[in-house]
């Protein structure tokens, strides 16, 4: 699904972050002027862009600083109008912004598949129903879905499987959003390894398990310190 606000969104934090022919990209220094560092605590420390048009299809643009994290140097959060967060993660080189290890950096809107994706053992399976894509999972691992048609993401390995019934063309990545993705058919006619799913599956747990706590992380930054007495600043 195509939200335009949200497009609107992510092209103001690229012109911000990359810069253009005529204003530079944003720096370390300049976020930290942002966000009042070293002034205020040692982070992590937020700022949240001023409204203009480019963000009015969005509830907020929010920069998460993040000074004694080794990886993570900025989270940028996009909040869409349903209150949805939209999470990029970048580490600062010295020169410009970039991916940190395992995190996701695209600046591209998280695209959202009408009609429902049920994930079960680390796949992903648009079309089906509850119980369809269960048993689809399960013929899959016993090397019983010969021709099942998927898309398969070349970024993070994602497998998404798709009914006859649903057009293939310009889905995204479930899991990073990623549009170009290859078109294939399970050939395999041996049960799939149990270990090999097994590994799928818990690469797909640490990814959802790294995202909640970045998540958490960048929430529970945006309180004000307290003092030594426990009370905020007034």
């Amino acid at each position: 699904m195509v939200d335009a606000g949200l497009d609107r969104a992510f092209e103001k934090v690229r012109a911000i972050l990359e810069g253009d022919l005529e204003h530079p990209g944003l720096t370390l220094y300049d976020l930290q002027e942002l966000v009042g560092f070293p002034g205020r605590s040692d982070g992590p420390l937020s700022y949240s862009l001023p409204k203009d048009s480019s963000l009015e299809g969005v509830n907020a643009v929010r920069f998460f600083y993040y000074p004694k994290d080794p990886e993570v140097t900025l989270i940028v959060e996009v909040e869409d109008k349903s209150r949805r967060r939209h999470l990029r993660h970048f580490k600062w080189n010295g020169i410009t912004w970039v991916a940190p290890r395992g995190f996701k950096a695209d600046l591209t809107a998280t695209r959202e598949i009408v009609g429902g994706v049920e994930e079960i053992g680390g796949d992903f399976f648009l079309g089906f129903s509850r119980d369809e894509a269960r048993e689809l999972s399960e013929a899959i691992r016993k090397g019983e879905a010969v021709g099942a048609k998927y898309l398969l993401c070349p970024r993070d390995n994602t497998r998404l499987f798709y009914a006859p019934g649903v057009s293939a063309a310009g889905l995204p990545c479930p899991k990073c959003g990623n549009t170009t993705l290859l078109y294939k058919t399970l050939t395999f006619s041996a049960p799939e390894d149990r270990i090999e799913a097994l590994i799928r599956e818990q690469r797909a747990l640490r990814a959802q398990l790294e995202d909640l706590m970045l998540f958490l992380k960048s929430r529970l930054g945006t309180a004000e310190p307290k003092d030594k007495t426990g009370k905020g600043d007034t």
